[in-house]
Order: structure tokens, then sequence, then C-alpha cells
């Protein structure tokens, strides 16, 4: 029997491909470009209709899909071919996937926080003896960043003391009666204790509540929804400065696992990670890297700096090798997410 979780983890990721997908297709219809085929999924097509121009199939592996476009990766002479269009019309194609990706993952989180009524904020409301440096933060703080990373929501006060270099010993900036102030070398504590079988580490710090209202949600929504986008931005800064190893990534069957994982455990989780996938996608998929959105939108930007398109030949040399090496790039990532669950 199909575990119930794992169906729904391929639904998930289906969906989102086919959201990211779809901003591509709609776009290039509402721009009259030509769409060969809509596919989601890939391999061996399980399911195949013919309307109009393009040809729509469902695809037996659940992960990937595209949006072919007629003229995308060879000349053509149809008025409709993608590289026929006018600059502005190709950059809204190319980006829409992306857009649609960050929309939906910020549609994710209004769902998720629709029936929160209250939420914890970076203020403190009483500070044990035990757990800080004597006379360094006070009840009535506002933390604003710890160490230089910047504090916008309370769960980021956990990333901050992670991230520290000098743990547990940090520079951490307050707000405090209207004014800023730096407070360096404090030393934070914290205590190793059992909840439900599993061992957790508690501050000795409390903090206040929040009270839910539209105006306080809809920003508790917005911020949670940059603070996303600043993981994947901290994500791709670590990995790019060695901060974070390549054993590290994970592949669409470690982040299944994940998924799995956290929908046994809390489906609100669940779909937070979900916002976090999709806000992920969105942003990865313009990164300047050949065979990506970013690397189609980069030729895009350098045709409008010259005032002519570079050749086709060689930016198809170009996403070719892209192609090439991301798809080593997978077989590596999806090679140590099988050794991981093989460990564990």
């Amino acid at each position: 029997m199909i575990d119930i979780y794992i169906l729904l983890v391929v639904v998930v990721f289906g969906l989102l491909i086919t959201f990211h997908e779809l901003g591509h297709f709609i776009t290039a219809k509402l721009s009259g470009v030509r769409v060969n085929e809509f596919a989601i999924g890939m391999g061996p097509a399980i399911f195949k209709k013919q309307k109009d121009d393009t040809l729509y199939a469902l695809r037996i592996i659940p992960f990937g899909g595209y949006c072919s476009m007629e003229g995308e990766d060879e000349d053509s002479d149809d008025p409709r071919a993608f590289h026929k269009k006018p600059l502005r019309s190709r950059i809204a194609i190319v980006t829409a996937g992306s857009l649609m990706n960050l929309i939906v993952g910020f549609l994710v989180l209004v769902f998720v926080f629709a029936p929160v009524k209250e939420w914890n904020v970076p203020t403190l409301s009483n500070v044990e003896p035990w757990s800080t440096t004597a006379g360094s933060l006070m009840p009535g703080d506002r933390i604003l960043a710890i160490d230089d990373y910047r504090i916008v929501l309370f769960n980021d006060i956990f990333i901050g003391l992670d991230r520290g270099k000098t743990a547990p010993v940090y520079d951490i900036e307050v707000l405090r009666s209207g004014r800023k102030l730096k407070l360096e070398d404090v030393t934070i504590k914290q205590q190793a204790v059992k909840i439900d079988g599993k061992v957790t580490h508690r501050l000795g710090l409390g903090f206040m509540v929040a009270e839910s209202n539209f105006v306080s949600k809809t920003k508790y929504v917005i911020l949670n929804a940059y603070n996303l986008v600043r993981m994947v931005k901290t994500g791709i800064f670590d990995l790019l400065t060695g901060t974070a190893g390549a054993d590290e990534m994970a592949g669409p069957i470690g982040i299944a696992k994940i998924m799995v994982d956290t929908a046994k455990e809390s489906m609100p989780s669940l779909w937070f990670l979900v916002a976090f996938i999709s806000i992920n996608l969105g942003i990865m998929n313009l990164l300047p890297l050949p065979a990506l959105d970013g690397g189609r939108l980069m030729f895009l930007l350098v045709e409008l700096v010259r005032r002519k398109p570079v050749n086709p030949k060689y930016e198809g040399y170009v996403h070719a090798a892209g192609f090439i090496f991301l798809m080593i790039l997978m077989v590596i990532v999806a090679f140590n997410d099988i050794l991981k669950l093989f460990a564990q």
C-alpha cells in the first residue's frame, strides 16, 4: 500500500512544478507565442491530448516538467516563434515561472497563518539570571541583531545563535526605550531539557506575544515571506563561501524524505516547508546559470545592452553545457540522498 504521505508529497511536487510551468505557459499564450507542448513530469507520457497547436502531456516521472515554445532553442519562420517576439515579452515569459512560484509561496503562507491567533515577537518579557551576562539583556529589549544577523521574527533568534562564530558569546543589538544599543560579548546559555522523549535546548529568556488582527497578521505573513527569501539567499552564500558543504545539499529524493517526515509530525509545518520550497524554486531558477530561466534571462539582458541578440548557436552551446552540468550535479546529489537514506 502506498504511504499516504508519500502520495501527498508527490502531488505537492507536481503542483509546484505545474504552477511554475503554468507561469511560462500563460505568459507565452498572452504574448502570442506558439506553445508546442505543455508537460508535467518527465519521461514517457501516460496521458496526452492535442488541443489547437499545443500538446498537453502528463509524464511518468513526477519531478520536472516543461513548456516547449516554438523558436525557443532553434530558428523558426513561424511569426509566433519565441525569438520573434519583442524583448520585453521574452523577458516576461522567462521570469513568469519564478514569479508564479513566489506568488504561490506567499499564498501558502497566508493559508498557514490564517488560523493563528498569536505569535511570539523578539521582544523580551523576562530574563532568568542564569541565562545571560548580568546586566546585559533586559525585559522590554527588542532584539535587532545577533552578531550582525538581522532579527526580523522570533525564530530568527535561534538562527542567529546557531550562526554565531564565537558562541555562546555574541554581540547583540537591541532597541531599548526607543534607542539602539550594541551590547558586546554577551553570553547566552542554553539548558538541555527532555520533552516527549526528545532533547531540546531552552533559553532562559521569555518573549512577548503579539495579538492577531488583520494588519498584524498581514505584516507577519509578509515578514515570513521575506525571511524565506533571506534563507535561500543565505544558503546560496554559505555554499559559495564554503560555510556549507555540497554534502548538505538535498535533491528531490532528500527533499521528499524531509517533506514526508515533516508531514508525519505536523501538517502546518509541512505547508510552511512547501512555501519555502516554492520560494526556493522561484529564486534558484533565476540564478544566472545556463539551462535555468536565469541563464536565459542573462542572455536577454545582454541583448538589451547590446541592442542585438547573442548568436543562437553559441547560446545553445552554453545552455547544452549547463544542462549537462546540472544533470551531473543532480546525479551526485541524488546519490548522496540515497546514501543518507541507507545510513539512517
